[in-house]
């Protein structure tokens, strides 16, 4: 059955998160194993891990040893469950309810979502010509990497998730019930052994075949 979270533009987006703790809990590992987001090759740095972003659990990388934009892949196969893509401003410094952000919302098999953020401007509905309900694959090109939103430079806000199935998200994008990031998953990804870490560069690749 196919839900359609595409959002009215005019809804409020929710208020700011609280920050984590200086020592997050840990997370659950996810159920699935995905690839880096970015197209085959791209060189990756991680600017905030799971540890350290706030609020804790998301994921910020940033194409790095290459030219931009940065192409952003889908992490596995999955069905587009929500798409923002119609704002082009930067709002770094700005409270995240005062912020416009662009996303795409990916369903998996296994129940968990995955999010890309801060995309470019028409990258997701132009460029890559993708709409709620449409299936993708592992390494589907998504959009461009940018900066939209809060954000103080181009990067990807990653994020793998298990969303309330009636109300997973608000108009803004962010996860519905998510108190102390309870809803957020510790990505595990193929190619990389154990988690990604901050200031570390990995380089993207589709995951073997098993």
């Amino acid at each position: 059955m196919k839900h359609n979270y595409r959002l009215a533009l005019s809804i409020t987006v929710a208020a700011p998160l609280a920050l984590a703790a200086t020592t997050a809990p840990p997370l659950p590992d996810s159920a699935g194993v995905y690839r880096l987001p970015y197209a085959d090759g791209t060189h990756i740095k991680i600017f905030d891990d799971a540890s350290t972003h706030r609020p804790y659990g998301r994921i910020d990388m940033t194409g790095a040893e290459g030219k931009a934009p940065y192409r952003i892949v889908a992490a596995a196969d999955g069905q587009v469950m929500a798409i923002q893509d119609n704002y082009g401003e930067q709002q770094s410094g700005r409270a995240a309810a005062d912020c416009r952000n662009n996303f795409i919302w990916i369903a998996h098999d296994n129940g968990e979502w995955t999010n890309y953020s801060h995309l470019r401007q028409g990258s997701i509905s132009q460029g890559a010509k993708l709409r709620v309900g449409d299936r993708v694959k592992a390494g589907t090109y998504l959009g461009d990497e940018g900066t939209v939103g809060c954000s103080m430079l181009e990067h990807l806000h990653f994020e793998v998730a298990v969303p309330d199935a009636n109300k997973p998200i608000d108009a803004g994008g962010f996860l519905l019930d998510n108190d102390n990031s309870k809803r957020e998953r510790n990505a595990r990804f193929c190619n990389v052994t154990g988690a990604v870490i901050k200031n570390q560069t990995y380089i993207a690749a589709a995951c073997p075949v098993s």
